[in-house]
């Protein structure tokens, strides 16, 4: 049996594979040592190097020589894959090998790239935010994973291993500071209570001032989180342990920054070009809010409204694993409770015009058992998984003026506009199973199947309302345009809007369907060293609803067929074809691994923006590309780190030109081509270990949405860091300086097209969120052993 503390990676597809990193078990202070790295990728303990998935790997120490303190950055060293944020610090979805999803309307939007931690599922991109700390490791698997992982990992998936209750006392904490005043302070202790009992418990609270400068108000984009974690492990004899984790989280910050550009619609494209004339639409006279951003830096600008963003998080769970004499049982349950509310100044403007708002209530549990074992030419997993999540959400905002303008009709009360309350309940159910048989002394044939069933149902609706002011959303009026209470509705008992009925019998609001998921693999060990494979993944990610904040325009035939059956879109298949290669090369010295692909999606999921109306909508993709990952220690004390990953990605008929031909797009945050890099020094001084480091990211050309509009590219751009640091020769202590964005490069994380006129429901304008700016700190570490 395999105790729980060297299983915990069991759940999770983990391998530290193609690792760029592994964890350091020397006497030095180095942590990017090359070295075999042992993991249970495939539920059993093997070799990174001997399993056929691409991953790339830290450690928590490496974490914190790469300066990482989000969940969202680990992403950065990872080729072909990016961290995308559909409404700036709020929510965060990934993209793995051009594989995203980017619908910000609210937590109910399951990204197709699953995050985990501790082997539990995050269902809402809300939650995938959180702060790194007391980490073991994370691990990035790139391609579907559905066989063992099962939902919603069509892309890929993101794991976050904590580190675990031990049996000898430790502890440690760390505290930093930094630029605009940062204050961080992390830790943990951990060991015995009993001899049968161990326990561990960790915190991290981070602040900051304001990075955002409001030249009319309170500044913006603060810092403040804080989040624990619990755990007691309990021995319950010679081949069972149980492991109980409670954890809690809140973030409450000053954000909804956007810079405000001035941008207008080509009428041939019908796509947003940046505009530097008088006024937002490039038409005098016609701007909603006849403002121009003055040329003041994009880190400064004038907020009338100041927007915030508030997430409470708290969840629970039980790891029980227990060995048999023919095989191992793990049983893992898990609760997890998000509240969200959030809020914007849209317009980024001083003007009274739009702020949106979403908010999120949700309960998530999950449960799965799983059994596993081997023979001496045979090893297998299979089991079963049980997910329900119930939501209540909502998303709108004050808009009088906007909507004053787009209506041309006057509008009775104080802070009219949009409020779409809606409900969603998920419920899945599944078995699995994948079994590695030994074809030959070299040659492993891998075969998995996946069934799920997925029910859904959601509630809908849309009003104009009338709230009380900007900043009290009490709604105080909620018809007033009189149409007897809903703007429009949907849901699984039928729907209507202002006479516009759905098809009897349509099920708009519900969703049953099964899906099946599948993997062939074949794994030829050509020696000790190399590794060739080739695979065939079949990836599914379920159907779901689209919950519009201005549904008027979809129902009305803004999307390719004019269908208000299209509040509703189907589920995604993606077959995928893969062959790769891992390799140690010059005697342990060097290792470089590789991976080609090509995806065919089947009803792709794409995501589009058009004025106020945002949704999702089906069509077809192709996908093809490739990646390498090296990672070298050439001479004792340096280590070098390069990942290369290269994407040619086609989203079919994608976006409908003026004259209504249907063409071809890029899909959002996939640049052609991601480089990224690191190198680290370290040599013996007085008693201890000096390091110094280097790394940087590289992005090419990529767009923030699917229209691929002017004012949505973003141009090539290269962020770098620099740390250096000091550990002592017991490694109790270390002393670190680090500077991340040297060269305090501007660039966007995400735009909003809302070039077109107010009264064709849009801006005049786009919204520009923008990465943080040149970053300067330190920190001090001390370990207890």
């Amino acid at each position: 049996m395999k105790k729980l503390m060297s299983l915990q990676p069991t759940l999770l597809a983990s391998a530290i594979a193609m690792s760029t990193a592994s964890v350091s078990v020397g006497t030095s202070a180095a942590v990017f040592d090359l070295e075999e790295v042992v993991v249970t990728a495939q539920k059993r303990e093997q070799s990174a190097q001997d399993i056929g998935i691409a991953v790339t790997a830290f450690s928590g120490d490496q974490l914190k020589e790469l300066g990482y303190s989000n969940a969202q950055q680990v992403t950065a060293m990872s080729p072909g894959v990016t961290t995308i944020q559909p409404n700036g610090p709020s929510s965060f979805f990934v993209s793995v090998r051009g594989v995203g999803q980017n619908d910000f309307s609210g937590d109910h939007q399951e990204s197709p790239v699953a995050i985990y931690v501790d082997e539990a599922y995050v269902s809402a991109a809300s939650g995938a935010g959180f702060q790194l700390f007391d980490i073991e490791r994370t691990e990035v698997l790139r391609g579907p994973q559905g066989t063992l992982f099962g939902r919603n990992a069509t892309g890929g998936l993101v794991h976050y291993i904590t580190k675990k209750p031990t049996q000898e006392f430790e502890a440690y904490t760390d505290l930093t500071i930094g630029e605009y005043n940062q204050r961080k302070v992390e830790g943990a202790i951990s060991g015995p209570i009993t001899e049968d009992i161990a326990g561990r418990f960790s915190f991290v609270k981070n602040k900051h001032d304001p990075y955002i400068k409001n030249n009319i108000g309170k500044d913006l984009n603060n810092g403040d989180d804080w989040a624990v974690r619990g755990q007691l492990l309990f021995n319950l004899n010679d081949e069972a342990e149980w492991l109980i984790s409670a954890r809690a989280s809140e973030q409450d910050i000053d954000s909804g920054f956007f810079e405000h550009s001035s941008a207008r619609i080509n009428p041939a494209t019908g796509l947003g070009e940046h505009y530097n004339g008088p006024d937002l639409t490039g038409e005098p006279g016609s701007s909603a809010t006849s403002y121009q951003e003055p040329n003041d830096g994009v880190h400064e600008g004038s907020y009338n409204f100041i927007g915030h963003n508030k997430i409470e998080t708290w969840g629970l769970t039980s790891n029980l694993s227990w060995g048999f004499e023919s095989f191992d049982l793990a049983v893992i349950t898990d609760f997890w409770h998000l509240e969200k509310d959030y809020i914007e100044d849209s317009d980024a403007s001083p003007n009274d015009f739009f702020n949106f708002f979403l908010t999120s209530d949700l309960d998530q549990f999950s449960q799965e058992v799983r059994l596993s074992g081997e023979t001496e030419s045979m090893r297998w997993v299979t089991g079963g998984y049980y997910l329900k999540i119930d939501g209540d959400f909502s998303n709108g905002g004050p808009a009088e003026n906007f909507f004053s303008a787009a209506l041309a009709t006057s509008l009775a009360g104080t802070g009219v506009g949009l409020s779409s309350p809606f409900e969603t309940e998920t419920e899945s159910y599944a078995v699995f199973g994948q079994v590695e048989f030994d074809l030959t002394e070299d040659v492993a044939f891998i075969a998995g199947l996946r069934w799920s069933r997925e029910q859904k149902t959601t509630e809908y609706n849309s009003s104009l309302v009338s709230f009380v002011s900007p900043n009290d959303l009490t709604i105080t009026d909620p018809d007033v345009l009189g149409l007897g209470g809903t703007y429009f509705s949907y849901g699984k008992d039928g729907a209507s809007s202002a006479g516009v009925d759905l098809p009897a019998g349509s099920d708009p609001g519900e969703i049953d369907e099964d899906l099946i998921t599948a993997k062939l693999q074949l794994d030829w060990h050509v020696n000790d060293d190399i590794l060739l494979y080739a695979s065939y993944n079949r990836g599914i990610k379920a159907g779901g609803f689209n919950a519009p904040l201005d549904s008027t325009d979809l129902i009305d035939g803004i999307s390719a067929n004019g269908d208000p059956q299209d509040m509703k879109f189907d589920e995604e298949v993606l077959n995928a074809y893969e062959v790769g290669f891992k390799s140690v090369l010059f005697e342990g010295l060097v290792q470089l691994n590789g991976a080609m692909y090509y995806y065919d999606y089947n009803d792709y999921q794409a995501f589009r923006l058009e004025g106020l109306t945002q949704y999702v909508f089906n069509t077809d993709a192709k996908v093809q590309g490739g990646e390498l990952e090296l990672q070298a220690s050439p001479m004792q004390g340096l280590d070098v780190l390069l990942g290369v990953g290269y994407i040619d990605n086609t989203v079919e008929d994608a976006y409908q030109l003026p004259s209504g031909e249907l063409v071809d797009r890029t899909a959002v945050l996939t640049p052609e081509w991601n480089i990224n890099g690191l190198v680290r020094y370290e040599w013996p001084v007085f008693s201890g270990m000096l390091a110094v480091q280097a790394d940087f990211t590289y992005m090419d050309d990529h767009y923030f949405q699917l229209k691929n509009s002017p004012v949505g590219k973003e141009d090539a751009y290269t962020i770098s860091n620099a740390r250096i640091s000091y550990t002592s020769e017991d490694e109790s202590w270390t002393v670190a300086a680090f500077v991340n964005n040297v060269t305090d490069k501007e660039y966007r994380t995400m735009v909003f097209d809302l070039a077109a006129h107010p009264a064709d429901g849009g801006f005049g304008m786009a919204e520009n969120y923008y990465g943080a700016p040149r970053w300067w700190g330190a920190s001090l570490s001390y370990n207890w052993y």
